[in-house]
């Protein structure tokens, strides 16, 4: 799934909500990904562009793409 952030709140938003999952969820831009469950890596992205989302099973998948409804693209 692809994400964009609006404002810095969304970030600490998306972070929060990742934070509140049982399982992985990473984000990547074009050269790397990171845990979306901190804070200090989610800032090492490019913003400029949307962002893809990977979260571990199938089903959790599908859960937080309800979950995170609000920025995906």
């Amino acid at each position: 799934m692809k994400i964009h952030f609006a404002s810095l709140g969304d970030v600490q938003e998306f972070v929060g909500l990742a934070s509140l999952q049982p399982y992985a969820v990473q984000v990547q831009d074009k050269e790397r990904t990171v845990n979306a469950k901190s804070f200090m890596e989610m800032f090492t992205l490019d913003f400029s562009e949307p962002l893809s989302v990977t979260v571990s099973g199938d089903e959790n998948e599908t859960h937080f793409a309800h979950a995170a409804k609000k920025f995906l693209v």
